[in-house]
């Protein structure tokens, strides 16, 4: 039993303003995930619709988006368990090394000043560095130093000392910046880093007061 002419062509069209709508949503959709899907959704109506209509080539285009957009949306959600996983394990500094230059400094040495300058931050590799103003006395395997980046005129919050014999690895800032675009995990790995040591300095100021 085939159905009417008529009722024929009015789905094939409802078909239509369905995948319209859902192409709208893609140019209206805030974030990536819901872009995706609505996209997925849209290329597989459109294809369908255009396929009833006998328009090939249009067809064919959307038929090849469907699996373009699947395999967006699989990259995009790996990306945020990567990013939830940086937020709960210790990061993994190692593929960071061929960026970075090492430095060793003697015990007693004044690596930076409060109010200097500051250009680069620092992997601590060996050894304990000391800093001063918040009284904390960092361990290897800890970044520090990007502070600077986000302060007025780029000037060092606190004064680092080495507390031992230390061997650093050190990046320049641009440097810095242009790997944690490249790599979200990092970027979101710095912006948590940052929120830790603020509220510890808040912790600390409180503490004083008290």
């Amino acid at each position: 039993m085939t159905l009417p002419t008529t009722l024929n062509g009015l789905l094939i069209e409802v078909l239509g303003y369905l995948a319209a709508a859902a192409s709208v949503f893609v140019y209206v959709s805030n974030t990536m995930i819901p872009l995706r899907i609505a996209a997925i959704l849209a290329n597989a109506l459109f294809a369908a619709y255009f396929f009833l209509k006998g328009l090939y080539p249009l067809f064919a285009l959307n038929a090849f988006l469907v699996p373009v957009n699947i395999v967006r949306l699989r990259q995009i959600r790996r990306l945020v368990q990567d990013i939830r996983a940086a937020a709960s394990e210790d990061f993994d500094f190692e593929w960071l090394r061929p960026y970075m230059r090492p430095i060793k400094l003697s015990e007693g040495f004044v690596l930076h000043r409060i109010g200097d300058l500051s250009e680069e931050a620092y992997l601590l590799v060996h050894g304990e560095i000391h800093l001063r103003e918040p009284d904390v006395t960092l361990k290897p395997g800890t970044l520090f130093g990007e502070m600077g980046m986000f302060t007025n005129e780029n000037r060092r919050t606190a004064t680092a000392v080495a507390a031992t014999d230390v061997e650093l690895l050190c990046v320049r800032y641009d440097d810095l910046l242009q790997l944690a675009a490249q790599t979200p995990q990092f970027g979101f790995y710095l912006m948590r880093l940052m929120v830790q040591r603020m509220q510890h300095n808040v912790e600390l100021a409180r503490a004083r007061k008290g």
